[in-house]
């Protein structure tokens, strides 16, 4: 759970594999002025290159600085062991307290190994193109400049050169690099793979017919391999890993119909603090929601301090969802304030103290009622305990062992969250309104399960009952 992060390892969170939401196309309309500077070397591409570089460009209305290299291997076994990433990032120097701090709060159970989780989730087969941003150098795999890219590798080329064109501008690598906290962490990278897969998704849908079902063929073949891939991997890790990648795309479609200048706005001068920014972008961020000031708990006496870290709202929704129904497991995560932890050894056990901060006196009612289901569903062993006092929260819990049963989160919750995040992101592109999205969304995954939304109930006037949100949600907005 610790915060362990190399470059390499940032720029592997920057290429992981892409969503499915699609986002409409359009430009940020930001102009550069640099008065008194050098006029900059010409930036060359390789020919099978410059249509995609031309092709970010036109979609971001930003410019490439400086120029890139390029390197191509066109044999597959080669291409993969020169991009090959050694490990993912640095070992973990209290890998045992990792996996026992997600076994305390109920996240996993089991004998689970964190170090296996993310070599499985990194593992695989390379994407067909790799930045290798210490070298300044773009990899690809294929013979030559002059070897025809397919229109999956095209597409991906599209979503790295977003990114290398991100850093170049906003030093986003840098950025992430930098972060203070997990959720800062997160956040930035976030941004990153949101906008990067904004500028891939208005590719794809700018392909013709034959190449559109070329690149369809090659992304399922994909999913499904990527799928094997993590099968052994906790589904709380594999949604924590994620949660800025699903998250980020529907922030920024949302800045961009606000406004396409809020974009390099906020990778210029205003990242997002945290996730809960990312998934409420017109309530969280362009209504300003400042993080709440906390610090982290104090060690208890007679215990030693392993490290000290952050939750995050999405964490809290994902342990809240093993003890309280997820409908309101989602509604009392959206008011999260903030949250630190401190993990220690005592008496032969891994615990953890957490303190949160809810943003309101109701929602930290509804975060109460949430920590008491959590708790109540962790094993006696786990020794857990929740307090509170006006909006802070307390929470106490241990590693109940490796040999306890415990509810860990489903499948089914998790896409609670994540289907809210794609329901927005599909309302804004058919609305262009993103607060009547948000709300839409924020009621629907309310009141509704995501296994109710998608199983047929003939007792049930589902699209009625949408369609009735939708209206009392535009009632609101006007």
């Amino acid at each position: 759970m610790a915060l362990q992060t190399s470059r390499r390892t940032t720029l592997t969170a920057l290429a992981l594999l892409t969503g499915l939401t699609a986002l409409s196309a359009g430009a940020w309309g930001l102009s550069k002025w640099s008065p008194f500077t050098d006029e900059p070397p010409p930036v060359m591409w390789p020919d099978n290159v410059q249509p995609v570089a031309d092709y970010v460009e036109r979609a971001t209305g930003l410019e490439f600085e400086r120029p890139i290299r390029f390197e191509f291997v066109g044999d597959t076994a080669a291409y993969a062991a020169r991009v090959a990433t050694p490990n993912d990032g640095r070992p973990s120097e209290t890998p045992e307290v990792d996996d026992a701090i997600g076994r305390a709060l109920g996240l996993w159970a089991g004998d689970v190994s964190l170090a296996a989780a993310a070599a499985q989730y990194v593992g695989g087969a390379p994407f067909p193109s790799t930045w290798i941003s210490d070298d300044n150098l773009v990899v690809i795999n294929a013979d030559d400049e002059q070897t025809e890219l397919s229109p999956y590798a095209n597409a991906e080329l599209s979503l790295l050169l977003t990114q290398v064109l991100d850093d170049q501008l906003f030093h986003v690598v840098d950025r992430a690099l930098t972060a203070d906290t997990q959720q800062s962490y997160q956040s930035v990278l976030g941004l990153a793979v949101g906008h990067a897969l904004w500028v891939h998704e208005a590719y794809i849908a700018d392909l013709g017919q034959a190449d559109t079902a070329d690149y369809d063929r090659a992304y399922r073949e994909r999913v499904q391999a990527y799928a094997q891939q993590i099968t052994d991997v906790p589904p709380a890790y594999s949604a924590l890993r994620s949660s800025g990648q699903q998250l980020g795309p529907v922030f920024v479609a949302a800045l961009m119909e606000e406004n396409p200048a809020l974009v390099a706005r906020a990778f210029a001068t205003d990242f997002p603090e945290a996730l809960d920014q990312l998934s409420l972008p017109t309530g969280k961020y362009l209504r300003p929601d400042p993080l709440e000031p906390i610090t982290d708990p104090p060690t208890p006496r007679g215990g030693q301090q392993v490290y000290t870290g952050q939750v995050g709202p999405v964490g809290f929704y994902l342990l809240a969802s093993t003890g309280f129904p997820v409908t309101d497991a989602l509604t009392a995560a959206d008011g999260w304030g903030n949250d630190r932890y401190t993990a220690y050894t005592l008496d032969g056990l891994v615990c953890l103290d957490w303190h949160l901060i809810a943003d309101s006196s109701d929602d930290a009612d509804r975060m109460e009622a949430a920590l008491n289901g959590w708790a109540s569903a962790r094993p006696p062993t786990s020794k857990a305990l929740v307090g509170r006092d006006g909006t802070n929260l307390y929470a106490s819990v241990c590693d109940p062992g490796t040999e306890a049963r415990q509810l860990t989160p489903t499948g089914v919750a998790i896409s609670q969250y994540f289907g809210r995040a794609n329901q927005m992101a599909e309302r804004i592109d058919f609305t262009g309104k993103p607060a009547v999205a948000e709300c839409t969304a924020v009621t629907t995954f309310g009141r509704f399960t995501f296994t109710e939304l998608i199983t047929p109930n003939p007792q049930l006037d589902l699209a009625a009952e949408l369609k009735q949100i939708e209206q009392d949600c535009v009632a609101q907005s006007s």
